[in-house]
């Protein structure tokens, strides 16, 4: 049968729209390095807002430092200064009283010039290469450093000068208006005692501290271009040490494709990584056993079927020739030969439902049902009882009725029971003792089948669970009476399948001489109302 469907496991990759989407290394170096980049401008983006207000803060402490030193100078009662200060404030009172107002904060007052002051404001501005401005408490332009003073509008609506003018020192930045820069303004107030003389302005273009600015995040990003270079390339070795076991895993896979089931793949850290190669020597593993059983599967099969086959050409063919006159011989072969087609067609079906409940076909056919244990047991006693005392041994149930319900399918349950006695009873000699018994155990329903016959042996006792596998070859032969296994060695693998499908567990410890028990564990089903 054939099909255009292919199957998801075996469909072909996807084509890569992009190259670095065919390989796993780009991906993770490009990842790696966009993750990197990222966290470098955003540390970039951090560092420039952190550098620029520490060096603007820096800027403005230092140029309100420099506007008191100059202060200083000029409130030094030695200096002389202060009737020079006396004289404009004078003028400035006259010029009130003759009825002119300073409300127009840009109107230029004309102040009589000091050449002391001028000098002052000249020399100071040579030596710190800032604009310095004297002013009158009034906010009046006495000297400049830069150009006339009467070229400059009143200064006392500005931030800096209020803040002088209280007592303090303060800073401002603004744009000039003719040039439109940026400039840091600072002011100081020049008095003597409580006595306000005059005011200090400095002024300082904020291009300085932006150079400054751009000259330290040049040298970050040049550092973090550095960094990424570094990083990019620790990706790339670490992309390949990553990648170095994942093509290992690849190679192996590949080999196994090709029938190489010994292939495995070297577990060398303890990782994820090196989980997943555990995770694929573990698969390996199972699928070399798997396969293994497969052929032995085959091999017992074909040896199972081809023994009845032989019994039935060779009694056939004698019949067919001719060689057989004797009527009751005749009738013995025909009684042979439907004999051993019984015994193909048992195998047969056998197979069937062992394949059927492996592949779990057979679950969905009827709904699981509450079923007390003690019950069953006691159904499974009565059913073998009399079968055990025919072959002269005991069959003892032990049943107390305070067992709890189980959630199985019964019909499934049963036949592992029955399968289970009935092995007992063949392999238990005359006088001995059968016990079927349960019991509960925590959240478990624990229910065992002994005997008294001969055991298994221990080399046995691993395998008595594998299809086709007989410990006694020669006894297991005759014609089972049993509803499982055909006489094939299927009996106990079917067993364990059925209550592996209701959720059991089954072992089985035995000691040669002295009987064999076997202790099958289902869960007590969990009913509404109870917690």
């Amino acid at each position: 049968m054939t099909s255009g469907h292919v199957p998801a496991a075996v469909q072909e990759a996807p084509r890569a729209r992009w190259p670095w989407q065919r390989s796993l290394q780009a991906r993770i170096v490009l990842s790696f390095g966009a993750v990197f980049l990222v966290a470098l401008l955003l540390l970039l983006a951090l560092l420039g807002r952190v550098v620029y207000q520490a060096e603007i803060t820096a800027a403005a402490d230092t140029l309100e430092v420099d506007a008191f030193l100059v202060a200083n100078a000029l409130e030094d009662p030695l200096s002389g200064f202060n009737a020079e200060f006396q004289k404009f404030a004078s003028y400035e009172e006259q010029h009130e009283a003759s009825g002119h107002s300073d409300d127009d904060n840009h109107a230029v007052i004309v102040i009589p010039q000091s050449g002391r002051l001028q000098q002052v404001a000249d020399l100071y501005g040579s030596d710190t290469g800032t604009r310095v401005t004297i002013l009158t408490p009034q906010g009046g332009v006495i000297a400049d450093s830069v150009g006339p003073p009467t070229a400059i509008s009143n200064q006392r609506v500005q931030v800096e000068v209020q803040a002088a003018l209280t007592g303090l020192g303060g800073h401002d930045i603004r744009s000039d208006p003719t040039s439109g820069e940026r400039i840091l303004h600072a002011a100081a107030p020049i008095q003597q005692g409580t006595k306000l003389l005059g005011v200090v302005q400095l002024a300082r273009p904020l291009q300085v501290t932006l150079d400054r600015v751009r000259g330290t995040l040049l040298s970050f990003a040049l550092a973090g271009l550095a960094a990424m270079v570094v990083a990019g390339l620790l990706a790339v070795l670490l992309s390949r040490r990553l990648l170095r076991p994942i093509r290992g895993l690849e190679n192996a896979s590949l080999a196994i494709a090709r029938g190489d089931l010994d292939r495995r793949v070297p577990v060398e850290s303890a990782d994820e990584i090196g989980e997943l190669a555990g995770a694929f020597n573990s698969m390996a593993q199972q699928v070399q056993t798997t396969m293994e059983q497969q052929r032995q599967f085959v091999a017992n099969a074909s040896h199972e079927l081809r023994t009845p086959v032989t019994n039935i050409k060779l009694r056939s063919e004698a019949l067919l020739g001719g060689g057989v006159t004797d009527t009751a011989r005749a009738k013995r072969y025909l009684v042979e030969i439907d004999s051993e087609a019984d015994r193909l067609g048992r195998l047969a079906a056998t197979l069937l439902d062992l394949s059927r409940l492996e592949s779990g076909a057979a679950e969905h056919e009827t709904p699981r049902e509450l079923v007390p244990l003690a019950s069953l047991l006691l159904l499974v006693g009565d059913d073998l009882r009399m079968r055990a005392e025919s072959a002269g041994l005991t069959l003892h149930v032990d049943a107390p009725a305070d067992l709890p319900t189980v959630m199985i399918w019964t019909d499934q349950i049963e036949a592992a029971l029955i399968n289970l006695v009935d092995n007992a009873i063949k392999f238990t000699p005359a006088g001995g003792t059968i016990e079927l018994a349960g019991r509960q155990a925590g959240d478990s329903c624990r229910i065992t089948v002994s005997d008294t016959g001969a055991g298994i042996p221990p080399d046995d006792l691993p395998r008595v669970f594998d299809r086709f596998y007989r410990v006694d070859k020669a006894h297991s032969r005759q014609t089972s009476r049993t509803p499982l296994g055909s006489g094939a060695g299927l009996g106990l693998s079917i067993v364990r399948t059925l209550i592996e499908q209701n959720d059991g567990h089954i072992e089985v410890a035995s000691i040669p001489g002295h009987g064999t028990t076997f202790t099958i564990e289902l869960p007590v089903a969990v009913q509404a109302g109870k917690n």
